[in-house]
């Protein structure tokens, strides 16, 4: 009888400020990754000065991760404590990774990614496809809303997304997602509450001059309030697209009823 060989090879974790542990799969052919993180101290929650007193670790917190060969992946970190010199009661802290949000059960590359594969789609598709709650999409779209975008991270857009996520629940009907193709990747700009043409304008208007220079093209879908907006913040200088797979939708549409008919 001949031996097995198991070939095995690197994936990069793609997570900073961390050393793995341990590595595992679960009985459901899950992985589970053990991390544990290597910066050295945070800042104190109640005076902002930067503490160094490790105080312990909290508890565990599991975090959905992308997944790795098709396999889903789930990242265990216990986050370390601080104590804080300057503070009457030497309050702690819990150190708190720029990969994750606090009280979030994904990642952020997760939680992004699932907002991607939203667009074109609608939410009941992505709770089946991905075996997420409503509730915690809603989460992630609430938690998009509310940030500031960081534009000094922006070095430059090419081209700009705007597309709209199907809610079908809830207090919204649809929420409008900008995202930014740099080089190869895509990367989401921000989230809007609604896709009224207003509240599009208000947010182009809101990119600095610098990186709007680098814009050479604005796609969207066939809606009227979109392309108008774009027209009107960039006028003439930068080139409104409709996106492909929308114009194909036609197309599809369009022969569907005539196979039927004939």
């Amino acid at each position: 009888m001949s031996a097995v060989v198991r070939q095995t090879f690197e994936i990069p974790l793609d997570i900073p400020d961390v050393t793995i542990e341990n590595v595992t799969t679960n009985r459901l052919g899950h992985i589970e990754i053990t991390v544990k993180s290597t910066v050295e101290g945070g800042p104190c929650h109640r005076c902002g000065k930067m503490i160094t007193k490790l105080y312990g670790e909290d508890r565990e917190i599991t975090l959905r991760h992308l997944p790795i060969l098709g396999r889903r992946t789930y990242i265990h970190l216990r986050p370390k404590r601080y104590a804080c010199p300057y503070c009457e009661g030497n309050p702690t802290t819990t150190q708190k990774l720029s990969w994750y949000t606090p009280r979030s059960a994904f990642t952020r590359s997760y939680a992004e990614q699932l907002v991607l594969i939203w667009v074109n789609s609608t939410i009941q598709d992505i709770c089946l496809k991905e075996d997420v709650g409503y509730e915690a999409l809603m989460g992630i779209i609430d938690r998009y809303i509310e940030r500031e975008i960081n534009w000094k991270a922006v070095t430059y857009l090419d081209v700009l997304g705007l597309d709209e996520i199907s809610l079908q629940k809830g207090h919204r009907d649809c929420v409008a997602i900008i995202t930014g193709r740099m080089a190869t990747e895509t990367v989401i700009l921000g989230v809007l509450p609604d896709r009224k043409k207003a509240t599009v304008k208000a947010f182009l208007r809101g990119i600095p001059k610098r990186v709007r220079q680098t814009l050479h093209a604005v796609c969207s879908d066939m809606y009227a309030g979109f392309v108008n907006a774009a027209k009107e913040v960039f006028g003439t200088r930068v080139k409104s697209v409709i996106d492909r797979l929308h114009v194909a939708k036609l197309y599809r549409n369009g022969l569907e009823k005539l196979r039927k008919r004939e």
